[in-house]
């Protein structure tokens, strides 16, 4: 079996709810300072690029600390002091604002065209409609979840665990993946790992995988490995399981026929979908953010302000395309519409680049700091900032 000494684990997990139910108007655009000595060059024109105003700004209750989300012609926004919003992506008004009696984690929200999910502390799922934020159902589990839940058409997917804010960290607990019905909340199955930890999990087809951190056995608290399961999304009976000596998870993602994931060592790892063989590893040589897979091409940026696209099927270089340095680093999962590739830095510069080549498509210079990745409508790219503040900036 493989091991590895992890020493210190920190899960970072924001909390905080408020009951509230209400609507209001998009605050004017602050002052915004230059955040570059020199200006950046536009990429289309060859002209110093000039600071984008956004369209709008809305006000929220807290920090924006975890990626936002669109449901119809709203952008949901879980806040660090544990509250939901929705705003109209058009005008920046608030739709509607949701805490109830207890808190929510805001790492664990998502949200589809019908429903936005969330786990709240005292271990229970809720649900609410998309469109008003009034609850659907409220389901009571055995464990907390704190890691972000997956939806599909008729399952919601929740991800237990013994570690994390206000949980007693039990480095020898089984968390569960848990399937609940997602138009009444009952349990439809759930599968117990041997991990302590599960974390964000993914569907590709009938396959949910998921994975976190697994306690080795005789060894001493915190001594842990990588697992990875893959479940039967019908039923929960295991497909197979992954170990490597990497730690705790960080995410996981899948597309084709492909699973890869990285932990604490920032290895990046392909799996074969259909029984979890290893195909492949690589090293960025750096910490990366959340990928995003398509077409046989995983996407991501790295802590050397390196954009890159590998191909799935060899772990081979595709592209690079270089940020600009003072941009530090790319944020949160880039965003896939046609053949572009959006993301955002975290000085908030906002980039589109071609899917296929890599060449730069478009460059917005917002000058407004961001922790995590943004969220695309038809019109707007979104950027909420450690503020409170969610910023609508045009794209066409």
């Amino acid at each position: 079996m493989q091991k590895i000494q992890i020493i210190g684990i920190n899960i970072f997990l924001l909390v905080t709810l408020i009951s509230c139910s209400s609507t209001s108007s998009p605050t004017p655009p602050p002052s915004l300072q230059d955040a570059h000595p020199q200006p950046q060059t536009s990429p289309l024109s060859g002209t110093p690029a000039e600071r984008t105003s956004p369209v709008w700004v809305a006000q929220l209750s807290g920090a924006v600390n975890t990626s936002l989300l669109i449901s119809g012609g709203l952008v949901i926004v879980p806040t660090a002091d544990g509250m939901i919003h929705a705003v109209h992506a058009e005008t920046g008004e608030i739709a509607w604002v949701y805490s109830g009696g207890e808190k929510i984690w805001d790492a664990s929200v998502n949200a589809d065209e019908d429903k936005v999910c969330a786990g709240a502390q005292g271990r229970r799922v809720i649900c609410l409609d998309s469109k008003t934020g009034n609850p659907l159902w409220s389901a009571l589990l055995e464990l907390e979840v704190q890691s972000r839940i997956a939806i599909t058409s008729d399952r919601v997917l929740a991800p237990t665990t013994h570690a994390g804010s206000g949980v007693e960290t039990d480095f020898n607990g089984q968390a569960a993946l848990v399937a609940l019905d997602a138009s009444s909340g009952q349990i439809v199955w759930q599968s117990l790992t041997e991990n302590y930890i599960l974390r964000r999990p993914v569907v590709n087809g009938n396959v949910v995988i998921t994975g976190g951190a697994y306690q080795l056995p005789g060894k001493a608290a915190g001594e842990i490995a990588t697992r990875v399961y893959a479940f039967d999304l019908e039923d929960g009976s295991l497909l197979w399981m992954h170990e490597s000596k990497d730690g705790l998870l960080r995410w996981v993602e899948t597309g084709g026929d492909v699973v890869t994931f990285s932990a604490a060592t920032e290895i990046v790892y392909a799996l074969r979908l259909e029984d979890g063989q290893l195909l492949w590893r690589s090293s960025p040589g750096y910490w990366m953010q959340f990928p995003a897979m398509q077409d046989g091409l995983i996407f991501f940026g790295s802590g050397d302000e390196i954009f890159r696209a590998l191909d799935a099927s060899t772990g081979r270089e595709a592209w690079s395309h270089t940020i600009n340095l003072s941009s530090l680093n790319q944020v949160g999962r880039p965003i896939i519409r046609g053949n572009a590739l959006w993301f955002n830095s975290v000085t908030g510069e906002i980039y589109a680049l071609d899917r296929i080549t890599g060449e730069r498509l478009a460059y917005l210079n917002t000058g407004t700091p961001s922790r995590v990745g943004g969220a695309l409508s038809e019109s707007f790219y979104f950027m909420g900032d450690p503020e409170g503040n969610l910023y609508a900036y045009r794209i066409q």
